[in-house]
């Protein structure tokens, strides 16, 4: 079956508008795919009730390997954050290969009178509720990095919740909030211009991009880890050998150094790993965001 596989257009759909993080990592890895297996890899957005939409389509969708999703940590966060999905994230999916990784950046107000994660945690415990904090959304790995950051601080932040990262950083340069936890492809350039100061990343290693910056772990909040992921998962049943056909052909898509260039310049880096390690991930995220969001008693909107 694998050695067959693809004989026609593949589907990769992808649960949030265009432009995004996720389209355009799942873009840039349908168009390299393409081009390996002599067939179309089409990006299907189908955006709406935080990746719900997208997700449970493809969820019902035949598992013979033409319909596949592109997901993010959304996919681990929800199972916690809805009580009553349509889905079985662990049952109804298959991990098949990690496309790009890559952190957060904890970046905050330029006038906010702090150098570093120490100086803003100081800050933040003089001044209960006074600094604010912006997400991309309720329930969303922005909102829970902010979350952690709070409970491993032991800080009171007030959360300020946006229909995506846009917003979010807008009011961030004009002062309406002051902290964000955010990927860089949308804060990159005001850090660089000044607008925006960066104190640290969110991943257990420095980010090649700004290497200067500490990680939030090594400024003082041990075991502070949230890392921003996408990768391509399959309908369960969908049979072993094409999954691991994606597995393989996407790897050696990654070896290329064009498309780590490519990475790069919105902030990411090659992902890897099997499909068994990528299952093993997606069952420890939702372990881990369930705790948090059952202790932070965090709602879906």
């Amino acid at each position: 079956m694998a050695q067959t596989y693809p004989n026609k257009p593949v589907k990769l759909v992808v649960p949030f508008p265009p432009g995004g993080g996720t389209d355009i990592v799942g873009r840039l890895i349908a168009q390299k795919l393409s081009e390996v297996w002599h067939q179309p890899v089409i990006i299907d957005n189908k955006p709406g009730a935080n990746t719900l939409i997208g997700t449970e389509f493809v969820a019902k969708a035949p598992s013979d390997g033409y319909t596949l999703l592109m997901a993010s940590p959304s996919h681990t966060i929800n199972p916690s954050l809805y009580k009553n999905l349509k889905f079985d994230t662990q049952k109804d999916f298959a991990g098949a290969a990690i496309v790009a990784t890559g952190p957060l950046v904890l970046t905050v107000n330029a006038a906010l009178p702090a150098k570093n994660v120490r100086e803003l945690i100081a800050l933040a415990k003089a001044q209960p509720q006074k600094i604010s904090y912006a997400s991309a959304g309720t329930g969303s790995s922005t909102h829970l990095a902010g979350e952690l950051f709070k409970s491993l601080a032991g800080v009171d932040m007030m959360h300020v919740p946006y229909k995506g990262t846009a917003p979010a950083i807008t009011d961030l340069i004009g002062g309406q909030v002051q902290v964000t936890f955010l990927p860089f492809p949308g804060v990159f350039q005001h850090i660089r211009n000044g607008k925006l100061k960066a104190l640290a990343v969110t991943g257990t290693k420095r980010f090649a991009g700004m290497p200067e910056l500490p990680t939030v772990a090594e400024s003082g909040l041990s075991g502070y880890d949230v890392q921003q992921w996408w990768g391509i998962v399959a309908p369960s049943g969908t049979s072993k050998e094409i999954v691991r056909k994606i597995n393989l052909d996407v790897s050696k898509i990654l070896e290329s150094p064009g498309l780590r260039v490519q990475l790069a310049a919105i902030g990411a880096e090659a992902g890897n790993g099997s499909p068994e390690q990528f299952d093993a991930l997606i069952r420890n995220e939702i372990v881990q965001w369930g705790k948090l969001i059952e202790s932070a008693k965090i709602v879906a909107d």
